[in-house]
């Protein structure tokens, strides 16, 4: 049976504070208002507007945006940053004025300052572009006020330095999800978390290396380490994505950060195998056709995958290396020799990925429908469904 899931951030908004009453009045099980409502959308299930009853055309000046007509081409990843310029001016207010706080004062005192404006603003209010910003802002302040101390141990243990910064960056991640369930901060604070575990593995086969150039001797090591972080943090986000499929719960936020993190470590990792044995490094001057040629395959293959997840993030992360690469095929073709003027291949390589991005933004669900149709049914079952 084909259900009606049109409109979802619209049926959302409408049912889940019902089911929400209902969960307070003990009709509903505590916690479990949201697990039933991701039910009761994906079935089609909404609740009509007062506005829109009183105005079933849809076309008046009083219809409810959320009772427009929805689009075919549905957006299901939305994460929640502004609910209002409400949320914009207040935030510029928090920027400017932790910024003149850590100026007159210091990093140390931008932390209690922005913990006493999350109680206001983010425990009491729940804004959600403030609570992204005051969440940055103090997990870079922790962050900066412990360097010095870092730094400060035995010169023996200096190379740890970067792995105590970002385990303190986790901590205070996990912190202020705790107290007031951002989930930027829980996001964060797992890609931390990760990477200095991954630094820490790094640091310790040096030292057992007893070799400080280990790396620069072995590049497929620092190629596997990275790899092994990219891979952490995107199996940690798809478990996220998998347990949120309609992207109704916070689940789906902590995966859209944390996807934002692993697209981009997935791309350099293998752009890094791509490269190895290139003293000059990334983006040289001597990059191959053969190199080009296989880091826009790199970047389709993360496309294919953000479209089945139905994350952008892997379509963005790949646009600088596509572009890059591009250059480089046509410099190889000989496309440059047919224009007089450099302007010429610049040009056109900004209208290829500015064609690309278009593509995948007006087709991004047919496309879709395409694929994720071809999929087995286990898969097809854990992303989210087509829209529209």
């Amino acid at each position: 049976m084909k259900f009606d899931l049109s409109d979802w951030q619209g049926r959302q908004a409408r049912l889940l504070p019902i089911l929400e009453d209902a969960a307070q009045a003990g009709l509903v099980p505590a916690g479990g208002a949201a697990k039933l409502g991701e039910f009761l959308l994906g079935r089609g299930v909404g609740v009509a507007s007062d506005a829109a009853a009183a105005d079933p055309s849809g076309t008046g000046l009083d219809t409810p945006r959320a009772s427009e007509p929805a689009s075919p081409v549905e957006e299901s990843e939305a994460p929640r940053f502004i609910r209002g310029f409400h949320d914009i001016l207040i935030t510029i207010g928090i920027i400017v004025a932790l910024v003149g706080l850590g100026g007159l004062a210091s990093v140390y005192a931008v932390i209690p300052a922005a913990i006493v404006l999350a109680e206001i603003l983010v425990r009491r209010q729940r804004l959600a572009l403030p609570a992204v910003v005051l969440t940055a802002a103090t997990v870079i302040a922790a962050a900066m006020g412990t360097i010095p101390v870092w730094d400060g141990l035995p010169p023996t243990d200096q190379d740890w330095s970067a792995a105590g910064v970002f385990a303190t960056i986790s901590v205070a991640g996990f912190l202020i999800y705790w107290r007031y369930k951002v989930p930027l901060a829980l996001g964060g604070g797992l890609v931390a978390l990760y990477a200095a575990a991954i630094y820490s593995a790094g640091v310790a086969m040096q030292a057992w290396s007893n070799n400080v150039a280990y790396f620069a001797l072995h590049p497929n090591m620092l190629v596997m380490l990275l790899g092994a972080f990219a891979l952490m943090v995107f199996i940690t986000a798809l478990r996220f994505d998998f347990r949120d499929r309609y992207r109704i719960t916070r689940r789906s936020d902590v995966a859209f950060w944390m996807h934002l993190a692993a697209a981009p470590a997935i791309l350099y990792t293998v752009m890094a195998q791509i490269y190895i044995g290139n003293r000059d490094g990334l983006f040289s001057s001597n990059t191959s056709i053969w190199q080009a040629a296989a880091i826009v395959g790199a970047v389709v293959v993360l496309m294919l995958i953000g479209i089945i997840l139905d994350r952008r993030a892997f379509v963005t992360s790949g646009l600088l290396s596509f572009g890059y690469a591009f250059k480089v095929l046509l410099t190889e073709g000989g496309f440059d020799k047919l224009s007089a003027s450099t302007d010429t291949l610049v040009f056109l390589t900004f209208l290829a990925i500015g064609v690309v991005v278009l593509s995948l933004g007006i087709g991004w669900q047919p496309l879709r429908r395409v694929i994720v149709g071809n999929l087995p049914d286990g898969v097809r079952d854990l992303v989210p469904p087509v829209r529209g």
